[in-house]
């Protein structure tokens, strides 16, 4: 019966346990960023790379992806970001553009770049991407 609860457990587990990934556009001025540089960039804080203006995108609120990427990359409650953009309004910040799904996000990386956004590591196979970060993530 142990084993058995065991087992179940585990597959529930496995089954939520999903990758995120931060990923740029194919034409990405850079392969990889750090987790503070990520968090830079999402909260308004480096609005340029290599000179260039990034687009920064991110999912609507209540998104599983999003809830994962705000609590592991950005380590924030839905909460601390509501006031953190009311606060960063005044001074002229920004919050990332929201795109409704992952095909629009790479609508956008088509179009625009230098771009930025994240996504499940397994909608970015077949998809000409820069892989910036890496995060194993329990939804």
């Amino acid at each position: 019966m142990i084993k058995i609860s065991f087992f179940l457990v585990l597959l529930i587990f496995s089954l939520y346990s999903k990758e995120l990934v931060v990923i740029g556009d194919k034409n990405f001025p850079r392969s990889s960023l750090s987790r503070s540089e990520i968090r830079a960039i999402f909260l308004d804080k480096k609005r340029f790379i290599e000179k260039e203006k990034i687009l920064v995108m991110n999912y609507k609120v209540n998104h599983p992806l999003r809830l994962c990427f705000e609590k592991n990359i950005l380590e924030k409650t839905e909460r601390s970001l509501e006031r953190y953009w009311r606060k960063a309004y005044y001074q002229g910040k920004r919050p990332p553009k929201i795109v409704s799904s992952i095909n629009m996000l790479f609508l956008y990386f088509d179009s625009v770049h230098p771009a930025i956004g994240y996504s499940d590591f397994n909608n970015t196979i077949n998809q000409d991407v820069v892989i910036l970060y890496r995060v194993e993530c329990i939804i």
